[in-house]
C-alpha cells in the first residue's frame, strides 16, 4: 500500500537562486520517509514540486508511474489524491469552530448554497472521523 515516488535529476530555481540541483531518489511504497533540514533549505519547495504545485526547471517526478511534471491536469488531480498535507503552522482560524473552518473555502470560493455546503462539510467531517 502507498505510492512509489521516483525523482530523477530534479532541479528548481527561483530566478538566479538555485534551491536544489539534480536531486535523484526513490521513496518506496509503504515506507515512511522523513526530510529534515534547517529553515530555508528547500524542503517545502521540494515537497510542493513532488505533488505538482510547483514545476521544476529540469527532471522528472514519477508517482505510481505518472510523471507529474508532464502529465495532464486530470492525471495530476488524480495523483494528488494520494497525498495529504499538514501545515507547519496552524492553518485553522482560531475564531471559528471546526465546521466553519471547513466551510470557509466553500463559502469564499464557490456559489454553493448553504444547504450544499452543509452536506459537503458534514461528509468531510465524517470521512475524517471529526463529526
Amino acid at each position: 500500500m502507498g505510492a512509489e515516488v521516483v525523482v530523477e535529476g530534479l532541479t528548481k530555481s527561483f530566478g538566479r537562486q538555485t534551491i536544489w540541483r539534480d536531486v535523484t531518489l526513490t521513496l518506496p511504497p509503504g515506507e515512511v520517509s522523513v526530510m529534515l533540514g534547517p529553515s530555508g533549505t528547500g524542503k517545502s519547495v521540494f515537497l510542493k514540486t513532488v505533488i505538482g504545485l510547483l514545476k521544476p526547471d529540469r527532471g522528472s517526478c514519477v508517482i505510481n508511474g505518472v510523471d507529474i511534471c508532464t502529465c495532464s491536469e486530470h492525471q495530476l488531480y488524480q495523483t494528488r489524491k494520494l497525498f495529504g498535507v499538514l501545515f507547519q503552522d496552524g492553518a485553522l482560524f482560531g475564531s471559528m469552530n471546526l465546521y466553519d473552518n471547513v466551510a470557509f473555502p466553500l463559502r469564499e470560493h464557490t456559489k454553493k448554497s448553504e444547504a450544499e455546503i452543509r452536506r459537503i462539510v458534514l461528509e468531510k467531517l465524517e470521512m475524517t472521523g471529526l463529526q
